[in-house]
């Protein structure tokens, strides 16, 4: 699984997580009861985004697996069930690596 697709899905569930969100905090204001149709679409919304940010990150910690890369393998494995997935993602989708260990100290000897 690329990088660029890992970033892509957990985009995509960022974007759900926060227009549902906002769906829902909306319905909320003026101090008013919520419509339950519009607000039970803004959690749908928020656990349809949360399901597919963990996804995302589930496909993150088998592509790291799979280069052999179990120092970040155990830093997302560790750090994002305490609460920093988003930062973890984050962190991942910029500077996460997208080579095996051998080839880039091959790459690093030879330039």
């Amino acid at each position: 699984m690329s990088k660029a697709t890992v970033r892509k899905v957990f985009v995509m569930g960022l974007v759900l997580w926060v227009v549902g969100g906002v769906l829902a905090a909306l319905t909320m204001q003026g101090g008013q009861s919520p419509h339950p149709g519009v607000y039970s679409a803004g959690l749908a919304l928020v656990a349809v985004g949360a399901l597919v940010e963990v996804i995302s990150w589930i496909l993150a910690l088998i592509s790291v697996a799979l280069l052999g890369r179990w120092g970040w393998f155990l830093a997302m494995l560790i750090l994002a069930p305490l609460g920093l997935l988003l930062i973890v993602m984050i962190i991942y989708s910029f500077v996460g690596p997208s080579q095996p260990r051998a080839a880039r100290r091959r790459q690093l000897s030879a330039g």
